[in-house]
């Protein structure tokens, strides 16, 4: 299997596991799931040229990720892979952080930065990335580094996929420019395994350091 494929596998450790339910419907509505005009396909980046070349920031480990439109401000903590070989997501007892993947690129580096958080829990309800899927194209997301400095990425589109055709590619893309990823559960919820079907994405491209200056 190539990396990608076992990226594929690994990543079905984000899947929310909901126990104590019995099977009763939760207190809380399902998390909302992108719209369609989110989904839109990503507009082509310009190459970058000689005056025009992409800015790219040093490795700071993130610690803070805000996002005004859907009220988002949650620590991150650094997370692999867990024992089991899966990507590690934060614990259930913690559903109010997120993770950032650190075997990849750190917010503002060149290459994809991914975060990964759950969008509930039980007997806590909505959790960090509950509302992942009512972002749209345009909306700002800030990551706050180690370093004190601030890395703004515009969303470009938002996805939902199946857990079978999730788009590791994609999602852990090298890249000459930095870009954002945000994963999280989201569809349909399978009552037998207590799991969520799908996948939501949330795909972002660096902003510009005015927009970073302005939240730091």
């Amino acid at each position: 299997m190539t990396r990608f494929g076992n990226l594929a596998v690994l990543l079905l450790g984000v899947g929310l596991l909901i126990t104590g339910l019995s099977g009763h419907v939760p207190r809380w509505s399902p998390p909302p799931v992108p719209a369609a005009s989110a989904a839109a396909a990503e507009r082509p980046v310009p190459k970058a040229g000689r005056r025009h070349r992409p800015v790219v920031m040093g490795r700071s480990v993130p610690v803070i990720v805000a996002i005004p439109a859907i009220g988002v401000r949650a620590r991150i903590i650094p997370l692999g892979l867990g024992s089991d070989g899966q990507v590690a997501v934060p614990s259930l007892s913690t559903p109010f952080l997120a993770s950032w993947y650190d075997r990849g690129p750190a917010p503002g580096q060149a290459g994809a930065a991914v975060l990964l958080g759950h969008v509930d829990a039980a007997g806590v309800g909505p959790a960090v990335f509950y509302r992942l899927g009512a972002l749209l194209p345009g909306d700002l997301i800030y990551v706050t580094r180690q370093d004190r400095r601030v890395a703004a990425f515009r969303v470009t589109s938002v996805g939902l996929y199946p857990q079978d055709r999730f788009p590791v590619g994609r999602v852990y893309q090298y890249g000459s420019r930095p870009m954002l990823r945000l994963v999280t559960c989201g569809g349909q919820f399978d009552w037998a395994t207590h799991l969520y079907l799908d996948r939501i994405v949330v795909f972002a491209d660096f902003a510009d350091f005015a927009a970073s200056r302005q939240q730091g």
